[in-house]
């Protein structure tokens, strides 16, 4: 009897192990924008933490949150202005880590740009997975009637010349159209954080019910990536090997030099507007602004609150 105790309780023991599993994807492909994830698991700060993480991504017919809807993944990164969309459409979510503070989307023009309304009426390529709130706000807010013109995740409609412009991250598709000979001058460059747009971008998201259920898990997940970020900070050239191990398997097709611009961009977007630290914290002022934009864009219907948002 004392036997059958026994097995009992180790497999409940196996079980309460098993259940610790949890399923973190990124809102998009390997590369150095999720470094931090990435050295978290290779350095075993999310074993450290009790937590045992698997990464995958999402693919083209089932997206992050597609995943954390069907229960597949309980973490996902998403853009902020993203995130409160998604709330206001009925899916609570709650933030907890910010990795960015500052906004790095922009967009290169074939000719120079006196602000935004030089972009009236023109043909300007944008990213046809999503990213592309603060541009309808943008385009209704200087009523540029812009024609719009979705791409995948390459820049080539723009360096053919079939349009007028493209959307890109600073830490992205500027530099692939730098790679591709394009030596576009500062006039051709709007950044967004520069037309008072400087909305943070990625931070990590569950949904309201599992923070609710696994507050614990979530602190330690959150505190296990923050050490990923930190290390990565500080060990460049090991993070990248580590990125470049999670590109391989991934099977993206990139270069350590594409992955270490991008590397050293995003960990300048993690640096507070005001401090130069790294806070980790989406902060009131930053959810003030993104609400402001996104309802004179039309595009939320409720404002989200911070409590919403952090559940403090």
């Amino acid at each position: 009897m004392k036997r059958l105790g026994f097995v009992i309780f180790c497999l409940l023991l196996c079980l309460a192990a098993k259940a610790q599993q949890i399923v973190f994807t990124p809102q998009w492909t390997a590369q150095a924008q999720f470094a931090g994830y990435y050295v978290a698991q290779a350095k075993g700060f999310y074993k450290e933490a009790g937590l045992d993480v698997v990464i995958r991504h999402p693919s083209a017919s089932n997206s992050c949150v597609n995943r954390l809807r069907s229960g597949e993944s309980q973490y996902i990164t998403q853009h902020l202005v993203s995130a409160m969309t998604l709330i206001d459409e009925g899916l609570p979510l709650v933030n907890i880590l910010q990795t960015s503070q500052v906004n790095s989307q922009m967009i290169v023009s074939r000719e120079p740009l006196e602000g935004p309304e030089s972009l009236k009426g023109k043909y300007v390529g944008r990213w046809k997975s999503g990213f592309f709130e603060l541009a309808q706000v943008m385009d209704r807010q200087y009523k540029l009637d812009i024609k719009w013109v979705p791409f995948v995740q390459n820049v080539n409609l723009f360096i053919s010349g079939a349009i007028d412009a493209v959307m890109a991250m600073n830490y992205n598709e500027y530099y692939q159209l730098l790679m591709a000979g394009q030596r576009p001058d500062k006039s051709q460059l709007l950044y967004f954080s520069e037309i008072g747009y400087n909305v943070p971008e990625d931070g990590v998201y569950v949904t309201a019910d599992y923070y609710l259920t696994h507050r614990d898990e979530v602190r330690k997940f959150a505190e296990a990536s923050r050490k990923g970020w930190e290390w990565a900070a500080e060990h460049e050239e090991e993070a990248l090997d580590i990125v470049m191990q999670a590109v391989q398997a991934d099977e993206v097709g990139t270069n350590r030099l594409l992955q270490r611009w991008m590397l050293r961009d995003i960990m300048d977007m993690q640096k507070d507007k005001k401090t130069g630290r790294r806070t980790y914290r989406l902060e009131p002022s930053d959810l003030e602004l993104a609400n402001r934009l996104m309802k004179y864009g039309g595009l939320l219907r409720n404002e989200v609150t911070y409590r919403q948002i952090t559940q403090p």
